[in-house]
């Protein structure tokens, strides 16, 4: 099999994973995340107060910075706990599970194939001879 037709095969097979549950369940809670004002204005909170607290640190005030610390950590909090949020989380969690088992069956299968290693260390190299490897 060519490279090209190994390319083809790749791009098919991304767009058979696009159409998998997993990866819908994460781009419309994607969607949701992006289009939701209460996440977006937490999210905004959160950046402005991670500004201030650079600065703070920078200019070494430690008491604004730890009141900026707790209020960073409110928003955190409370974006965290929003339910279209946690949705997202466990469908990020999930796709990126989908990928990594995709990945490691990918790995198992070209090892067994071609006798390549995985992982760890290299049990032996190319014999000896003028390289000196091992």
């Amino acid at each position: 099999m060519s490279r090209h037709a190994i390319l083809s095969e790749a791009r098919n097979f991304a767009a058979l994973l696009e159409r998998s549950a997993e990866v819908k369940r994460f781009r419309d809670a994607e969607r949701q995340v992006n289009q939701s004002d209460a996440v977006q204005q937490t999210i905004a909170s959160i950046k402005r107060k991670q500004k201030e607290l650079v600065h703070a640190k920078h200019y070494q005030k430690p008491e604004y910075s730890r009141l900026l610390e707790q209020e960073l950590e409110k928003l955190n909090g409370h974006l965290n706990h929003l339910p279209i949020v946690r949705e997202y989380q466990q469908a990020q969690v999930e796709v990126n599970g989908l990928l990594q088992t995709i990945q490691q069956v990918i790995a198992d299968t070209v090892s067994q194939k071609i006798d390549v290693e995985t992982g760890g260390e290299t049990a032996s190299g190319c014999g000896g001879g003028a390289c000196s490897c091992r």
